[in-house]
């Protein structure tokens, strides 16, 4: 594992753990996740459009269309998302988002994407999911009357986000981070544009949201750079990292465990997702 791709993942997991929060911590954050991501991405739209057409970035039609496939899967996956966070607290919601997702992902890479696992790196991997569903079983909303359309909102959000990874690591090694990054946030934008003005909601962003849509795109690109150097099953698997910053923070700040058995297998689901990072780093 290239050293400068653990540092991106670990620059991504800060930021993806910090707009997850911000994300749900407004009072509609279905509305508040169209109106964060709209305008800076239609910034990074732009920019690769004028940049193509000065001659300064040139792509294949199959890359923009990767691209188009890519924001789809973006718009999607943060639609779901969103509405999973209306219906759920975050300490449901986000781990089986993450659990699912890189389960998804390793399948994609290793079968479709060509890609081969080394050493340690399937031990690794095992412990990152199974660590994920030790600090949330999914099950367990059920029984804490969580409503089941939020639990399968959060799996097709986990799916989605796997699939818009997996296109993404293709467009990548296509056309590098940055101009894909560009093509697939102009396309989610606008789409998001779209889907809000059919809704006859204000696509609008404060301040405050357009910090969270900041924080959104700059994590993707520490991603995407990642992809650049490192296999897509490896990659997601260590994203996942950024659980433990969102469980701890719907722990401590949101109050949301119940019992000190909830606190301690929460902590041993940490430790065990951070030895499987290890491991795949390692590997």
């Amino acid at each position: 594992m290239p050293p400068i791709a653990l540092l991106f993942l670990a620059g991504s997991a800060v930021v993806h753990a910090a707009w997850n929060i911000r994300l749900k911590g407004t009072t509609d954050p279905e509305r508040a996740a169209a109106r964060a991501v709209i305008a800076p991405g239609l910034v990074a739209g732009a920019a690769i459009v004028v940049a193509h057409l000065t001659g300064h970035v040139q792509f294949a039609a199959s890359t923009l269309g990767l691209g188009l496939a890519a924001g789809l899967a973006e718009l999607l996956y943060f639609m779901t998302l969103a509405r999973a966070y209306a219906l759920a607290p975050i300490s449901v919601v986000y781990p089986l988002v993450r659990g699912i997702n890189p389960l998804v992902a390793v399948i994609i890479g290793t079968t479709l994407l060509g890609e081969t696992l080394t050493d340690g790196q399937p031990f690794g991997i095992a412990l990152v999911l199974v660590g994920l569903f030790a600090i949330r079983p999914p099950w367990r909303g059920l029984r804490a009357g969580v409503p089941l359309r939020a639990l399968l909102f959060a799996a097709a959000a986990g799916l989605l986000s796997a699939t818009g990874s997996s296109i993404e690591r293709t467009g990548v090694l296509a056309t590098g981070p940055l101009p894909f990054l560009c093509i697939t946030w102009g396309v989610t934008a606008l789409l998001y544009l779209l889907v809000a003005r059919s809704r006859e909601q204000s696509h609008r962003p404060t301040g405050d949201l357009a910090l969270t849509g900041s924080l959104i795109i700059f994590g993707h690109l520490l991603v995407m750079a990642a992809f650049a150097v490192a296999p897509l099953s490896v990659v997601v698997p260590l994203r996942e990292s950024a659980i433990l910053l969102v469980s701890g923070w719907g722990l401590v700040r949101m109050r949301e465990a119940q019992s000190l058995a909830t606190s301690l297998l929460r902590a041993i689901g940490a430790l065990i997702i951070l030895a499987g990072a290890v491991t795949i780093a390692l590997g």
